[in-house]
């Protein structure tokens, strides 16, 4: 059975699928002009991160890289690095993480996916269970967004990550909603024939 904060990323998720699957009929340059090899997106955002852990959501920072390898077709793959902290009332949490990500462009605006693995590590801001100050954990997260051209470089992008901690005896399921900044560092570029 799905939890409150699972049906909520899948709700989220699944449009974002949708419009990539919409994307398939949109009609586009049959050759296109120009074509780039690969690129590089650093980004920064702020984070609002419900830890699952106590009744508040703490605020903070996630930044990271992506590696766009393009090729032809509707769907781009890409390599996804990120790091997020957030620190609240209760708990800090930090995550390291790293995965797949998948993006398609409609009109300018990128939907995408990402499914990313990790390392999560929780610090307590007050004693818990007899002088435990913190834990860490495997983390898994999926989720999905979307970035918005503003220049051919720059980008404005907001996403949504369900995160999934098993910190035995308790498994955490803490999400991130998140909006940013991004800057394409393309290279490779060449003449399409």
């Amino acid at each position: 059975m799905l939890s409150q904060l699972q049906r909520r990323a899948l709700s989220f998720t699944l449009p974002i699928g949708a419009v990539a699957v919409a994307a398939t009929t949109a009609s586009a340059q049959a050759v296109p002009t120009m074509e780039r090899g690969a690129a590089f997106t650093p980004f920064v955002q702020t984070t609002i991160l419900n830890p699952d852990w106590g009744q508040t959501n703490n605020l903070g920072f996630s930044a990271g890289i992506d590696y766009n390898h393009f090729i032809p077709g509707i769907v781009q793959p890409a390599l996804e690095f990120r790091v997020t902290h957030a620190s609240g009332r209760t708990v800090n949490e930090s995550t390291y993480l790293g995965g797949v990500k998948l993006q398609t462009n409609v009109q300018g605006i990128h939907p995408y996916a990402v499914v990313l693995a990790g390392k999560g590590i929780i610090t307590f801001n007050y004693v818990y269970n007899g002088g435990v100050k913190g834990d860490d954990s495997a983390v898994y997260a999926f989720g999905g967004g979307a970035e918005f051209n503003v220049t051919p470089v720059w980008k404005v992008r907001a996403d949504f990550v369900q995160q999934h901690w098993n910190l035995d005896p308790n498994t955490l399921t803490p999400s991130a909603l998140s909006f940013g900044i991004g800057y394409t560092v393309p290279f490779h570029s060449r003449r399409a024939q």
